[in-house]
């Protein structure tokens, strides 16, 4: 089995990573960076021959950067990792390449660094915490499609290309969800492992606000069904059909400043970060209703 490894990258330094691979990564496989034309054009510090980068002429965003990386692979197999990862396995390659044939998509799973990598982080990092806690292997083996994730996951160059990402998703979040949604629906069988990369991209609460409620949006203008694969707007749908919707925007646009400070504070809580996606994503169910 030939195997690709393809790590799509934007505004990010993926040099401690390429070499991390490299020390596990066999002779005939190779490693392709996606650059998406980040600010300054990432500069490889190996001179590999089995690493190179490939930069589309313009920014394509990050289910088509996928979708061109999967293109460009020569290995018969895509092992997909996001470029803020880091290897913590010493046999991590090959643990996938042990599972590959017990399943048609392999997902290794999330984890997350021992402390808060700093104080304006710490939102983010909780939140990530706390899901990594609850999303066990066991948890993850009994929702295979629901937990499926673009951050850390193998599968065969054949099947991907037959479904791709859907390029329509432009902005930030939940190319993943459809992704699984779709791999569902085609009865394609998903194997989740303890096979972790740890999320090194924890950025402060600010930037985490603003990604989040891009995400919502962008959930918000998916189908019904892809909505009912996600936590918060299954809530959502539930209170819309118990014609409390409104209420639920009216309480959130009075409430939202008072949630910032929480949440822009030194001790953020996941409750009312809970509360502020429901509201915000609720507002945006209430506008398309109307529209």
């Amino acid at each position: 089995m030939k195997l690709s490894v393809l790590i799509p990258a934007y505004n990010c330094d993926p040099n401690h990573l390429v070499q991390q691979l490299l020390e596990q990564l066999p002779g005939d496989a190779e490693i392709i960076v996606g650059d998406d034309c980040s600010v300054e054009a990432i500069q490889l510090s190996t001179s590999d021959g089995r690493v190179h980068v490939y930069r589309p002429e313009h920014n394509l965003g990050r289910a088509a950067i996928r979708n061109r990386l999967a293109e460009e692979a020569k290995g018969e197999s895509l092992l997909f990792i996001d470029a803020d990862a880091e290897v913590r396995r010493k046999n991590f390659i090959a643990d996938y390449i042990a599972a590959s044939g017990e399943a048609c998509v392999v997902c290794g799973g999330t984890g997350n660094l021992p402390q808060c990598p700093q104080a304006e982080a710490r939102l983010r990092y909780d939140y990530e915490v706390a899901a990594e806690r609850r999303l066990t292997l066991s948890y993850r083996q009994r929702h295979p499609y629901a937990q499926f994730t673009t951050f850390n996951f193998l599968i065969s160059r054949s099947l991907f290309l037959q479904i791709r990402f859907d390029e329509s998703i432009c902005d930030y979040g939940h190319e993943d969800t459809q992704f699984g949604l779709e791999l569902k629906k085609r009865g394609i069988s998903i194997l989740h492992i303890d096979n972790k990369l740890t999320h090194l991209g924890i950025e402060d609460a600010v930037h985490y606000i603003q990604k989040t409620e891009t995400a919502l949006w962008t959930l918000a203008t998916m189908s019904i069904e892809q909505q009912q694969n996600v936590r918060v707007s299954t809530l959502a749908l539930r209170l819309k059909r118990l014609h409390l919707l409104d209420m639920t925007c009216f309480f959130f646009r009075i409430s939202r400043s008072l949630l910032l400070k929480n949440l822009l504070g030194k001790h953020p809580s996941q409750m009312l970060f809970a509360l502020y996606k429901l509201g915000f994503y609720s507002c945006q169910v209430q506008t398309s209703c109307r529209r």
